[in-house]
């Protein structure tokens, strides 16, 4: 295919290489005069292991050009790649003032695109926000192209994940290929691009792949404050950090996977909150500044409000609310500092008419701290607690699931009004 990459940065230069070595043809498009000059001479602009080599073959072959301007490359283009910067305003926001620029100059270039070929397929790769898509980019390209997605042209968001130092290993071997489309099926998966690549691929709304890009450098980003935390305290103990993470990183049942990575009910019970608060209040004793491990608490006790603020958004304030689950997870009876407690405790505050099943708990059988926190927080817990949960459900506005209850909701029946916290 002939493919116009615009913004020749660490993206676009990889991404140009690597599809040159695919065997297309590419028509490198840079504001930079130098970085237009560089590609039109076969030299990569940026250093990248292996970028070079590929773009030196390609211009050889006479399947690499290079240009400041879009010009007539779009009238037989097969696609085009959007990869421009979208750097920090001084505020931390998004600057899309090139995203912008260049969607404009799509729009306005697709307009002398004979309607008789296939539509030119705009390939938007640069991070953005989630809408960004919907509210900057769609907007713009209709306004100057004078017409809708679907005739011309059609639009994709292919968020890259590749790291620096490792890019072309990494466009070769994704970890998946995320696919933010217009309408289902109107990407026509890249025009074929992710053929042959090894990796699953998502074809979603615009907004879901805008935030899975988000979602992931987030946590990267927390990932090496959190292991520099801990590396920072057991250097200050005379412990080998090293030696603790690789004991960490051997753990890919609970540590390294899926686990606590779905977002739902906040965490609880008798060992992560005592355990976080034990470990910022030693870490103030060595002085030692650890951000991430003070905040984690407030964090969780942010969700919670905001559950709350939801249930709120769905029902006015003296409704009837069937609560699913008390004890902090399914199969145990443990209430200690269980998120559902305390959310079952803001709802009655509130003025909420409160009613809460669970099989797992029976109030005739609690003792110790368990005793205590139903003494300390829903003294009245027995006259709401009910047991034939499918006529509470009846009776109830809205059935709150606060944990996992296999084949109980399925009792509840289809009228029934749901919000399930334990998987948002």
């Amino acid at each position: 295919m002939k493919i116009i990459v615009c913004g020749f940065g660490y993206v676009g230069a990889t991404v140009a290489a690597c599809l040159l070595r695919e065997g297309h043809t590419i028509v490198g498009v840079d504001i930079s005069p130098d970085k237009a000059a560089a590609i039109s001479a076969g030299r990569s602009p940026i250093h990248e292991p292996g970028v070079n080599g590929f773009l030196r073959a390609g211009h050889a072959d006479g399947r690499l050009l290079g240009s400041t301007e879009i010009g007539d490359h779009v009238l037989d283009a097969d696609m085009a790649l959007i990869c421009v910067g979208t750097p920090s305003k001084p505020n931390g926001s998004l600057d899309l003032s090139y995203v912008v620029k260049i969607a404009r100059q799509m729009g306005e270039a697709v307009r002398r695109r004979d309607p008789a070929k296939p539509p030119l397929l705009l390939v938007f790769r640069s991070t953005m926000l989630p809408g960004s898509m919907d509210k900057v980019v769609l907007p713009n390209l209709l306004e100057t192209a004078g017409e809708a997605p679907g005739g011309r042209y059609e639009v994709a968001y292919n968020p890259e994940f590749l790291r620096e130092g490792t890019a072309i290993a990494d466009y070769f071997a994704p970890p998946k290929t995320v696919i933010g489309e217009r309408e289902p099926g109107t990407s026509k998966k890249l025009l074929g691009i992710c053929d042959g690549l090894d990796a699953p691929i998502f074809e979603v709304p615009f907004a879901v792949a805008e935030m899975v890009k988000y979602a992931d450098n987030s946590f990267h980003a927390l990932k090496v404050a959190y292991a520099n935390e801990v590396g920072r305290l057991a250097l200050s103990l005379d412990i080998p950090p090293q030696r603790v993470m690789e004991i960490f990183l051997a753990d890919t049942k609970l540590n390294i996977s899926s686990y606590y990575l779905r977002p739902g009910t906040p965490f609880g019970g008798s060992c992560l909150p005592k355990d976080v608060r034990a470990l910022a209040a030693c870490m103030r004793e060595q002085g030692v500044s650890a951000p991430v491990m003070e905040n984690i608490l407030a964090s969780n006790a942010s969700h919670k409000q905001f559950l709350v603020q939801e249930i709120g958004r769905r029902l006015p304030v003296g409704g009837r609310v069937l609560l699913l689950g008390l004890t902090f997870k399914s199969d145990t009876d443990d209430l200690r500092e269980s998120p559902l407690l305390d959310l079952a405790e803001q709802l009655i505050g509130k003025g909420y008419r409160l009613s809460i099943y669970d099989p797992d708990l029976k109030t005739d059988e609690l003792v110790g701290a368990n005793q205590r926190y139903v003494q300390e927080h829903l003294p009245h817990l027995s006259s709401i607690l009910v047991q034939d949960v499918a006529g509470a459900a009846a009776e109830a506005d809205l059935v709150v699931v606060g944990k996992a209850m296999p084949g109980v909701v399925d009792r509840l029946g289809g009228s029934v009004k749901l919000f399930p916290i334990h998987r948002l």
